[in-house]
């Protein structure tokens, strides 16, 4: 499955499990007003926190990333930014960053407008970053992230926002796409909200919208890059508050491209789909199903170049309790890709155990995941796993690696020092799911030709440090640290590192 891009740049839109947004992917972390210099959260939805990272107990139920859903805790900057909740009046002593959050436009309060940004700045250092695939291969760019807001909230039913977008690298030896678009609009879209009945509701949300999707895993928002994947359409969202959510969707991916005001809507993709869930769907356990279709023009695969129509089902139960987690899904890829059946399938498991009465609070959590290779090439049928839009930090920041042939296991134990501070580290084994496929590196999904011998590639060494300093200033840091095995060096592969540190400042 060979495609051509820059490292990391890759929006695979060939594929994407839509579990329910009942919990985004793992940010940067967000925190409760009165906890702000104390506590660090689990940014915009809890159940997709990093290990050991979880809401406050000050900040109740977490929000969720979709239409009409609950919006994080009042007035605390998110990752997802239209999560947020800004509704309150502030105080006339409040700092003037706060007050541009809340300006009201009539005497009632009930029509207002919030204005806020971002403004982030990432080192990244990789040696090796495709791990031998390709000569010339370090990078050590630093990315510019700079972000302005215009929320505009008519009544509780009615709602405009705009989020335009500036996105710099510097000192890179080779371009990364997605770090590279002038100022552009990140996000346009309206919400419409339909009451039915005393606590039901329907939000309709056309324009051009970020949108992750369950645990953020396979439709993500990449966040390690300037520009996240953003989609522009229709998404309609039915909410039974703490019962059932019904989220539909009719989109094309956004295409990026490097001047202003120049981004559109890719013609050659379309992504459609539903996905039912309930928060307590199975003896109280959150239970979602989904399907849905993303069609490619054209795709090159290793398996040839041609129409890439793949439809996933998919079900995922997830629940988190202050001492245990889980998250478990599987997913099915069906359809057609240049006249071979599509038969692929992956499996996603995160467990973890807490103890939040001892000092630093430990965790000891296990990650394993399992996406499909291809048995036989010349057997008319294509049998690679391709997520859509991967979150790649799922096996480390570092994104060595694709969510194709691959089987990981990566125990991990986390640590609070402090409240606001967080430590997870572990070893990430890996290795290829089937011998007749290849090994596939990066977002791009270029991959190392299939070879005999053993299937395992090596082992990652995972660091990452987080620190939350205010409700607006946060800091991460990562190392990975990747050793190859035996027979993955004698077929091109080389050992590789990652450094990363990125200061995040949100108002």
């Amino acid at each position: 499955m060979s495609r051509r891009f820059s490292r990391r740049a890759g929006h695979l839109t060939c594929t994407a499990t839509l579990s329910l947004a009942l919990a985004t992917p793992a940010l940067a972390q967000s925190v409760a007003p009165d906890d702000a210099a104390k506590t660090s959260a689990g940014g915009p939805q809890g159940s997709a926190s990093p290990p050991g990272i979880r809401p406050a107990k000050s900040q109740g139920a977490p929000a969720e990333a979709i239409p009409g859903g609950r919006k994080g805790p009042s007035s605390v900057p998110q990752a997802i930014r239209w999560t947020e909740d800004w509704s309150k009046m502030l105080a006339p002593d409040a700092p003037i960053l706060d007050k541009i959050r809340h300006i009201p436009l009539d005497d009632d309060n009930g029509v207002y407008l919030s204005l806020g940004g971002e403004a982030r700045v990432y080192y990244t250092n990789w040696h090796h970053s495709t791990l031998g695939l390709r000569a010339n291969d370090s990078n050590d760019p630093v990315q510019t992230r700079l972000r302005l807001i215009g929320d505009l909230h008519l009544g509780p039913n009615v709602r405009a926002y705009l989020e335009l977008g500036d996105n710099r690298e510097y000192g890179e030896q080779f371009a990364t796409a997605p770090n590279r678009d002038k100022l552009d609009i990140y996000q346009a879209f309206m919400d419409v909200t339909i009451p039915l009945g005393e606590t039901s509701k329907i939000t309709f949300r056309p324009g051009r919208f970020e949108m992750p999707l369950g645990n953020g895993k396979l439709v993500g928002v990449r966040e390690g890059l300037n520009m996240r994947f953003t989609y522009q359409g229709l998404r309609a969202t039915y909410i039974l508050p703490g019962k059932l959510s019904v989220d539909a969707f009719a989109l094309r991916p956004v295409a990026i491209t490097p001047g202003s005001f120049d981004d559109t809507g890719d013609s050659s993709k379309s992504f459609e789909g539903v996905y039912v869930g309930s928060p307590k769907g199975i003896g109280g356990i959150g239970t979602d199903v989904y399907w849905y279709e993303m069609d490619r023009q054209t795709a090159t695969l290793r398996e040839g170049t041609g129409e890439d129509r793949r439809t996933n089902w998919g079900t995922r139960l997830w629940k988190r309790t202050p001492k245990v987690d889980f998250d478990l899904e599987g997913t099915l890829q069906r359809g057609s890709f240049a006249n071979q059946d599509i038969r692929a399938w992956g499996l996603m498991l995160e467990a973890g155990y807490s103890w939040p009465s001892l000092p630093m609070k430990p965790r000891l959590g296990l990650r394993a995941n399992a996406f499909s290779g291809d048995d036989d090439l010349s057997d008319g049928k294509a049998g690679t796993f391709v997520a859509a839009s991967p979150r790649l930090p799922l096996i480390s920041e570092a994104a060595f690696f694709n969510f194709s042939n691959l089987v990981d296991l990566y125990p991990s134990v986390t640590l609070k020092p402090v409240d606001n501070v967080t430590l997870m580290a572990g070893p990430d084994f890996l290795w290829r799911q089937s011998k007749a496929d290849g090994v596939y590196i990066g977002p791009a999904g270029s991959s190392f030709a299939p070879y005999d011998g053993s299937r395992y590639i090596g082992t990652d060494f995972n660091l990452e440090a987080s620190w939350q300093m205010t409700k607006r200033l946060s800091f991460r840091l990562y190392e990975t640290y990747f050793a190859a095995g035996s027979t993955f060096e004698q077929h091109g592969g080389k050992n590789g590192n990652y450094f990363g540190i990125m200061s995040n400042y949100r108002f």
